[in-house]
C-alpha cells in the first residue's frame, strides 16, 4: 500500500499552519514563455494557459505539447528545472535541471508523446509556499540522457518488472522516524505558543524548511508502504491532531 504524496504533504502542511501564520499565495501561474530550455526544447513546449497552484502541497502540474517526435531511445536520466518570476520579472524560486537516474518504474508519460499530442508534467516547487508570494509566471527546463545498450522497459517481462519493484529499497521507516520526530517538535512548539511563549514562533521558519525536506524525501522514496507502515503513519498523525486540540 502506498500513501499519496498529496495526502502526506497535507499532513505536514496542516501541522505547519497550526504553528505559523498562513502564507499569501497566488492562485495560479502562467508560462512566461512556452519555449522549454534544455536538450528537450526542440521536442516539447509548454501549453499556454493558467495553471493552479496547490493550497495543500508544493505540487505543480502543467501541460506540454510534443511539437516534434523525439528520438526513439530509452532515457535513463532526466532533469526538470524551473524558474518562478514575479510581475517585474524577478526570479522568486528556481531549480536546476540536474540529471537524475530515471527509475523504470517512474511515471513520465510525456516522454512517450508523439507529435501533436499533449500530456502533463508534475513537479514540486522547492520554495513553496513562502517564496511564491507575488509569483506570476514560470519557465521550464528539461534535460535528458539516453544510454546505449539499455533495454526498453516495455521489453521486460512482468516477472522482471515485479523483481525490480521488490528489490528497490524501502526507506519509509526512516522517513516515518523523521516525521514522528517532526510532529513531536511541532506539538512542543504548539504548547509553548498556547502558554503565551511567543518566542516559539521564531522557530516557524526552520520548521517550514524541515517540512520541505520531508516532502523531498517523500518524492524520492522508493517502494510501497507496508500495512504496518501505513498504520504507524495514521497513529502518528492521530497523536499529533490530538495534541493540537
Amino acid at each position: 500500500m502506498r500513501i499519496s504524496k498529496i495526502t502526506f504533504a497535507l499532513l505536514i502542511t496542516l501541522l505547519i499552519t497550526a504553528c505559523g501564520k498562513k502564507q499569501e499565495m497566488p492562485e495560479s501561474l502562467s508560462p512566461k514563455t512556452t519555449t522549454i530550455d534544455g536538450n528537450m526544447g526542440d521536442y516539447y513546449e509548454v501549453v499556454e494557459g493558467s495553471y493552479d497552484l496547490s493550497k495543500i502541497s508544493s505540487e505543480f502540474v502543467f501541460d506540454v505539447e510534443c511539437i516534434k517526435n523525439a528520438p526513439a531511445v530509452t532515457y535513463t536520466k532526466l532533469g526538470i528545472g524551473y524558474e518562478i518570476y514575479n510581475e517585474d520579472g524577478k526570479v522568486l524560486d528556481s531549480k536546476n535541471a540536474t540529471l537524475e537516474d530515471l527509475n523504470p518504474m517512474s511515471s513520465y508519460e510525456f516522454l512517450n508523446l508523439k507529435e501533436g499530442e499533449m500530456g502533463k508534467i508534475k513537479i514540486w516547487l522547492a520554495g513553496w509556499p513562502d517564496k511564491l508570494k507575488g509569483a506570476k509566471t514560470f519557465k521550464i527546463v528539461i534535460n535528458t540522457r539516453a544510454e546505449e545498450g539499455v533495454n526498453d522497459i516495455c521489453n521486460d517481462t512482468p516477472d522482471d518488472v515485479a523483481t525490480a519493484a521488490s528489490s528497490s529499497s524501502n526507506n519509509w521507516d526512516s522517513i516515518l522516524d523523521e516525521y514522528e520526530k517532526y510532529c513531536n517538535k511541532l506539538a512542543s512548539l504548539s504548547k509553548k505558543v498556547m502558554a503565551g511563549d511567543m518566542s516559539a514562533m521564531t522557530e516557524y521558519a526552520s520548521a517550514l524548511e524541515q517540512a520541505q525536506r520531508l516532502s523531498d524525501k517523500l518524492e524520492n522514496a522508493e517502494g510501497e508502504m507496508t500495512a504496518a507502515q501505513v498504520a504507524r503513519l495514521n497513529k502518528i498523525a492521530a497523536k499529533m491532531a490530538q495534541s493540537m486540540m
